[in-house]
């Protein structure tokens, strides 16, 4: 999962899923986002450590985000401030324990 995009899909509107039904607020979904980026090779277990087991359920995460930050530009702006605060701690952190 990379930084989602800010552009709207430009058609159709769906309807917007709730994040809570994918199990994962805004501020979980800005550190995952920066816990990938930074730490690679511990994809799996960093998934893992968020509920997101399945490729499946992550897409699903991912694509009600990006859905949504389309939809709500001020969320998006909040989910860009929360990455990359979470980016610096965790920079400054060094890897997650597993």
């Amino acid at each position: 999962m990379a930084a989602p995009s800010s552009k709207a899909d430009g058609g159709s509107r769906a309807p917007l899923a709730e994040p809570s039904e994918i199990s994962l607020p805004l501020a979980q979904y800005a550190a995952l986002c920066a816990e990938l980026v930074l730490f690679p090779d511990a994809y799996e277990a960093i998934f893992q450590r968020y509920g997101l087991g399945s490729t499946e359920v992550r897409s699903a995460v991912d694509a009600a985000w990006k859905a949504r930050f389309s939809e709500r530009p001020a969320e998006y702006a909040r989910w860009q401030e929360l990455y990359r605060r979470y980016h610096a701690h965790l920079t400054k952190r060094g890897a997650p324990a597993e």
